[in-house]
């Protein structure tokens, strides 16, 4: 049985790919990732000498890299060497994007990092959004990580597939092992930080609690930030986005 997962209709509306022109930064580390023979994910490491670990980040959908340019120092003065990461098809990587080669990919993304000594000792992985679902399948699936956080993430696939449009009453033990975020997590034991904005109309805060409430971590927060939605987040009351990310990093 084919699943709609895999499905042209349901990827070709998940995913918005836009390219990235913009210049870049003079001190980044560029890197390409190859995923499949000629396709590669483009990352952008900002080395920052200081910094206490990497924070692998897989932005949402729509974002590429270059959305972080200005972003990473903020991330540098928390402690973080910020590592972001592409889908294919976004920014300067190629190929196309799907919700089980972006699954895929992040295992390649991440053992290249690791083999190239891009990772400082300790290292965290965060996802924003779309990027929710590469970061709970590494940090379900690895030992060798070391916080995980959830920026605005999903929780259950069957809403995630109506908002693209189509109609389905269920998934599979397959697709839920692959694709269902709240079951995800229960294999996530690492530190897990859940943030989520209480006016977010794309994605319910019950998604985040439903996280939550499944996280498998002894170490787990939720943050439901007031007055912000889903795009919005860094953008909430007395700072509370960097509050709440600097008080979870300190605690590592």
């Amino acid at each position: 049985m084919d699943s709609v997962f895999d499905s042209q209709a349901f990827n070709s509306n998940l995913f918005f790919p836009r390219q990235d022109t913009a210049p870049v930064p003079a001190d980044s580390d560029e890197i390409r990732v190859e995923v499949e023979p000629n396709t590669f994910i483009h990352v952008r490491r900002y080395p920052s000498p200081e910094a206490r670990f990497s924070l692998l980040f897989f932005h949402g959908n729509g974002e590429i890299v270059s959305d972080y340019d200005n972003l990473q120092s903020y991330f540098a003065s928390m402690g973080a060497e910020m590592i972001v990461a592409d889908f294919r098809g976004y920014g300067r990587s190629s190929g196309a994007p799907t919700l089980k080669n972006t699954l895929e990919d992040a295992h390649r993304i991440f053992d290249d990092l690791k083999s190239n000594d891009k990772f400082k000792e300790k290292v965290c992985i965060m996802g924003r959004s779309l990027g929710s679902a590469p970061t709970l399948e590494l940090c379900a699936k690895r030992s060798d990580v070391a916080a995980c956080i959830l920026e605005s993430g999903y929780a259950d696939p069957i809403p995630l597939v109506e908002r693209r449009g189509l109609k389905i009453d269920k998934t599979t033990a397959e697709e839920d092992a692959l694709f269902n975020n709240s079951q995800k997590i229960r294999s996530v034991e690492c530190p897990t930080l859940i943030m989520h904005g209480a006016d977010d109309f794309l994605i319910s805060p019950h998604e985040a609690k439903l996280n939550f409430d499944q996280a498998g971590a002894k170490l787990k927060h939720l943050e439901i930030l007031d007055g912000v939605g889903h795009n919005d987040m860094m953008m909430a009351p007395d700072h509370a986005y960097f509050t709440t990310l600097k008080k979870f990093f300190d605690s590592l």
